[in-house]
């Protein structure tokens, strides 16, 4: 009998506590953004397992980028992940280049409570992530940079339960599905 291997067990205990975790209810509000300097609000309020996605697309422009977003954390919310991707292209040549990104989301009273950070780039794209503690309120994200040519970013950010607690439902997950592997050989 095949006896299933460590990994497999602790990649298929970390789908289904993702599965869990996200809810059936889970909405994804989107803005779009034609213009490197923009704003919006987003009207519903995210609860735990929403995500805010940010879709930037900028053909006709270059210069300062400067574009924020206005969103409301319901009731239960503990903290955010997320990322963003850009497309950079090379400095000599054509297709979209945009440098310098900053992006920050910002709390009550202007507080910074989380900044974008560099995962590294790969085919012409920047990657960064985003995490951080998130209490109900409202919340501005602020994205900065420099289009040289054609923009073009995604950001998205979701709200999800306290980490801690998603890391011991992972960890119950992941001991649960070795003793029963275990238990079948």
């Amino acid at each position: 009998m095949h006896k299933p291997s460590i990994p497999l067990l602790a990649a298929t205990a970390c789908a289904f506590g993702a599965l869990l975790c996200t809810g059936a209810h889970a909405a994804n509000q989107s803005v779009s953004f034609n213009t490197l300097v923009a704003s919006a609000t987003v009207a519903t309020p995210l609860a735990v397992g929403d995500s805010l996605l940010i879709d930037t697309l900028v053909t006709n422009a270059v210069g300062a980028l400067s574009q924020s977003v206005t969103f409301t954390v319901g009731a239960g919310a503990t903290s955010f992940v997320g990322g963003a991707t850009w497309q950079i292209s090379t400095a000599a040549g054509p297709g979209p280049r945009l440098i310098g990104v900053n992006i920050d989301i910002f709390g009550p009273g202007n507080t910074l409570v989380g900044s974008d950070t560099l995962v590294g780039t790969l085919g012409g794209f920047a990657v960064s992530s985003l995490a951080g503690a998130i209490t109900p309120g409202i919340y501005t994200l602020v994205a900065t940079g420099t289009g040289v040519r054609e923009s073009v970013m995604d950001i998205s950010v979701s709200i999800v339960p306290e980490p801690g607690s998603v890391l011991l439902l992972l960890a119950g997950l992941g001991a649960v599905s070795y003793v029963t592997a275990r238990r079948r050989v």
